[in-house]
């Protein structure tokens, strides 16, 4: 039996022969993973040391591969832990040639000068966003001047890429975690290089205008004189989608449209991903080759789809300079370009192996992409669709073969669906965990509107690409208006259906590393093992079901306070201090900012000129106002919060936070059942990390 048992696990095992490579990228990510989960720097020397060690490991353990199972099992373990600990360094790496000084304090007013290397037209009206590089800040040393800041400035401007100008400005540090375990927007600036944020109080004074010709120039130039077509032959809002379409530049869509392409599930179509550069790829490849297939003596000598796909692959490389390298869309072009390159040498075009090829080079490069929404859901949707697409590739082929022109027509709605499905099932674990957004009607909106997007405004924006050196591009750009049109119907008409939106709680880490190591064991693994991932998604449901939110939260200026009731429901001291904080407390905790209400509507939250009171689950929670009263609420309560500093010497109350616990740790968060949690022991102190305890 131990015979059999033994033959069964090594069939099994051997089958997983051609998906090692699959599994390259998730051991390089659990490497990256861990690396960002500490709450220290370690020492450089210390994953160098390790990474050559396991390396020769494995080198000397190469040979045993071929001489017996245990042999072969032994280098495979190497292998991974040789990626892991590669996953490890090369976050580390990246951070430390990153090292960035980053304003610790705000400062305003002051005078800054610097080089404008990035300009972003806001909604109609709100003026303009610029970055700048070669900082010099008045009164402050250059060894401490951030390498970037972003200002926004009120007004309209006509700044070019490369001029440098003075700004009167007021600047203030890349702010922190919400709350423990929220978005950490200091490390997001940190990678982005961008070490303050700001407004300009008057418009920016050129002192030198940049050199005509550089090639950022030139690029922004050109993202210039296609905004200026677009909103030449399109009108307001169309001209803003098609403008983000056309140049990556999002931020002249208005907050109105904004919320309904969330709200419906369409917002997708705004980060330029694999949609966009597939479908201007495919634009470009089928348009050349059927403009070839016109002349059959050229056709039937050359190879006229090699032809095609290189120049789509040419074409999709543009693009891609145009809207800008994200992360969606530099993952977009390596695959599009992997595709197109198979085609060029016969070989199988859509598979795993190039997902996996594509994320193990987009995380060696930029590892800590690994951390960010748009990683995960672009490459979660695209493996989720390839894995399903090859499990059904030979129904759909048969299918495909035997059916007329109403039949085939009716094959690609039910396709258009599938993909929707599968798209927004792969991505809701993600979408829940960094957005607490789920769109209910999403699927619905996507099966009229994704055909709009592929059959009007992609192919149509190409064709105004083309035209628009003859300066007839409004014969594109119209009909690709039209689509955008009706895009924008649908979004707005799904937003107004009640209940469109729901906002469940944040969803801890770990219950989406455990749906994530579901997802990768039942797409990576082959055969029959995949049942087992079904373990960890019990784990995730476990979690989810044992998790409970913070009973109390505190900013770290402690201007703000959010109590949780016994329903679940959240009430906030203010509506006017951190109204911002105040809207993600209330999304992370299940429920929209506008339903949230202030602790004087709460007839169980009794308040007076020293502070507030309330008893829940038999803990009396006190919240401090004035020093005066924190004698008696200390005697009182068994959790006490003060915005002030404490100056009681032995506080009774079991919990007592005061001003300088905000000031050294950050916001934090307190569970009834005496848990405390802050900002500074859930992240430590990273190089990103701005903390008054540095």
């Amino acid at each position: 039996m131990t015979f059999i048992n033994n033959t069964k696990i090594r069939e099994e095992l051997s089958e997983q022969r051609d998906r090692l490579i699959l599994w390259s990228p998730v051991f390089l990510a659990i490497g990256i993973g861990f690396y960002f989960s500490l709450k220290f720097e370690p020492p450089a020397i210390f994953g160098i040391g390790t990474l050559a060690v396991v390396a020769a490991l494995w080198v000397l353990f190469r040979p045993l591969r071929l001489e017996s199972w245990r042999g072969y099992a032994l280098w495979l373990v190497t292998g991974g832990v040789l990626l892991i600990v590669l996953g490890f360094c090369t976050a580390q790496f990246r951070t430390g040639i990153i090292q960035t000084p980053v304003l610790l304090k705000e400062r305003s007013p002051v005078t800054v000068e610097g080089r404008v290397i990035v300009i972003d037209k806001l909604e109609e009206g709100k003026g303009t966003r610029i970055i700048l590089n070669d900082i010099d800040i008045e009164r402050l040393e250059p060894s401490i001047t951030p390498a970037r800041i972003r200002l926004k400035i009120r007004q309209e401007t006509d700044l070019n890429i490369g001029d440098r100008v003075s700004v009167l400005a007021g600047l203030k540090p890349p702010s922190a975690p919400v709350e423990p375990g929220a978005f950490d927007f200091q490390r997001y600036a940190y990678f982005k290089k961008l070490g303050a944020f700001g407004f300009a109080y008057r418009a920016p004074e050129v002192i030198e205008h940049g050199n005509a010709g550089s090639f950022s120039q030139n690029l922004e130039s050109l993202r210039q004189v296609i905004r200026s077509k677009v909103e030449g032959s399109l009108e307001y809002p169309s001209a803003a989608i098609a403008t983000a379409l056309l140049t990556g530049e999002r931020t002249s869509i208005s907050e109105d449209d904004w919320e309904a392409l969330r709200a419906s599930g369409l917002s997708h179509m705004l980060a330029i991903s694999g949609l966009h550069v597939g479908l201007v790829a495919s634009v470009i490849f089928m348009s050349v080759r059927f403009f070839m297939a016109l002349f059959p003596s050229f056709a039937l000598r050359y190879p006229i789809k090699k032809y095609a796909a290189a120049i789509a692959l040419l074409g999709a490389l543009g693009y891609t300079f145009i809207v800008g390298g994200t992360i969606p869309t530099i993952r977009a072009l390596l695959m599009t370009g992997t595709v197109l390159c198979a085609i060029m040498l016969d070989r199988m075009p859509f598979s795993l192996r190039l997902v996996a090829i594509a994320a193990f080079l987009v995380l060696l490069v930029l590892p800590e992409s690994l951390l960010g929404a748009s990683f995960q859901m672009s490459f979660a949707a695209v493996t989720a669709l390839i894995f399903f697409y090859e499990l059904a590739r030979p129904y759909l082929s048969s299918w495909h073969r035997q059916a007329g022109f109403i039949r085939r027509l009716l094959l690609y709605f039910v396709g258009v669906c599938m993909t929707t499905v599968i798209a927004t099932l792969a991505t809701m674990p993600l979408a829940l965990f960094h957005f607490q957004h789920l769109a209910v009607y999403g699927i619905i909106a996507n099966l009229f509107a994704v055909p709009l997007m592929a059959f009007v405004v992609m192919p149509f924006a190409v064709l105004g690409y083309v035209l628009m050196p003859l300066g007839i591009e409004g014969v594109g750009l119209n009909i690709m208006g039209l689509g955008i049109d009706g895009i924008l119907s649908i979004a707005h008409g799904v937003t107004d259906i009640p209940e469109s939106i729901q906002t469940p709680a944040a969803m801890p880490l770990s219950a989406l590393l455990w749906f994530v190591s579901a997802a990768l064991f039942c797409i990576l693994w082959r055969g029959k093992g995949r049942v087992l991932a079904l373990v960890p998604v019990i784990f995730a449901v476990i979690v989810i079901v044992q998790y409970s939110p913070p009973d109390i939260l505190v900013s770290s200026s402690g201007k703000l306070t959010s109590f949780r009731d016994s329903q679940g429901k959240i009430w906030i001291s203010s509506r006017q201090s951190d109204r911002f904080t105040g809207e993600i407390w209330a999304r992370r905790n299940g429920q929209l900012p506008e339903d949230t209400q202030k602790w004087s509507e709460n007839p169980d939250i009794l308040c007076g000129e020293e502070g507030c009171r309330v008893t829940q689950n038999g803990q009396r929670i006190a919240f401090t106002i004035h020093q005066g009263g924190q004698a008696e609420d200390c005697a009182w309560a068994d959790v006490m919060v003060s915005k002030e500093p404490l100056r009681v010497k032995n506080c009774q109350a079991d919990t007592a936070i005061g001003f300088f616990d905000l000031w050294r740790e950050g916001a934090h968060a307190i569970w009834l059942d005496g848990t405390v949690k802050t900002v500074l022991s859930e992240r430590g102190i990273r190089p990103w990390t701005i903390s008054n305890r540095r």
